[in-house]
């Protein structure tokens, strides 16, 4: 007889339970889902990372997370103090219930006990999706910073080892990691070494406005500026799209376009400053 079997995934007052016959899903059918609800979890955060541990604080990545069917994971966002999750297998107050087989999902949300939508995907609009979010990420940065990693790679990666005794111990949650962890699937390059932030300047909004051209591109995003002269022509939207915001505070236009994509952690490279005496 075939068994029911459930992963939840916990962040601050929401759950996420995935639910199915264990003999009835494959492996990359439930891959799919869990990666389609942390993708909506990072929209809903404004965020690209997201870090993935047990009750007893281990760290996890989403490829173990499905493999060893986790049936408890708790997810929280590195330098984010105001997001806090509780290691406790309490129901939260919001929980979106995914029943799965292998072409289909249906999702069940709930406010408290109370159903409040229904809604039944195909998994092939699953596989859509997360690949929308992948080519939105690529598009936003093209190679140039991240390199997104092929999804269902379970077959052809070997799983990385859990974290042991051996690891620097694990930080308690509502505390900041030492070192945290990316995503399996987007792997960071090298960013500029710690003795260029010696050589970021302090600048007005009036000098930024002057590198407006092509052959000088400067824009700010959240107080930091940024030359972004050489991605012009690698910009997706065009060249035109991105000259909207150079010169100028492209906060709000980049939060418009992009409003979960970390933008310093993708363009610390190219940071020339910081703003100051903006009103």
């Amino acid at each position: 007889m075939n068994n029911k079997e459930v992963i939840n995934l916990y962040i601050e007052d929401r759950q996420d339970t995935l639910e199915w016959m264990g003999d009835e899903v494959e492996i990359e059918t439930l891959d799919e889902v869990v990666t389609f609800i942390l993708n909506d979890i990072k929209q809903k955060y404004q965020t690209d990372l997201l870090t993935l541990r047990d009750h007893e604080n281990q760290y996890y990545e989403i490829d173990q997370i499905v493999e060893f069917k986790r049936p408890h994971t708790y997810i929280t966002i590195p330098q984010r103090q105001d997001v806090k999750t509780l290691a406790k297998n309490e129901v939260r107050l919001n929980r979106n219930i995914y029943t799965i087989k292998n072409g289909s999902i249906l999702l069940e949300k709930y406010k408290g006990a109370r159903k409040v939508e229904c809604v039944d995907y195909q998994l092939s609009a699953i596989k859509k999706a997360n690949q929308k979010y992948v080519d939105t990420l690529i598009g936003i940065f093209d190679d140039l910073v991240i390199q997104p990693k092929k999804r269902n790679s379970i077959k052809n990666e070997a799983v990385k080892p859990i974290q042991f005794q051996k690891e620097p111990e694990s930080p308690k949650f509502g505390q900041s990691p030492k070192e945290s962890l990316s995503p399996s699937w987007i792997q960071r390059k090298q960013l500029s070494d710690s003795s260029k932030k010696n050589d970021l300047k302090q600048l007005t909004i009036d000098e930024v406005a002057k590198h407006n051209t092509i052959n000088s591109a400067w824009i700010v995003i959240n107080s930091k500026v940024y030359d972004v002269t050489k991605y012009l022509n690698k910009h997706p939207g065009g060249q035109e799209e991105l000259m909207k915001g150079v010169g100028t505070d492209g906060t709000a236009l980049f939060m418009q376009n992009h409003p979960w994509v970390n933008a310093h952690y993708l363009l610390e490279q190219f940071q020339v400053g910081f703003l100051i005496n903006h009103k």
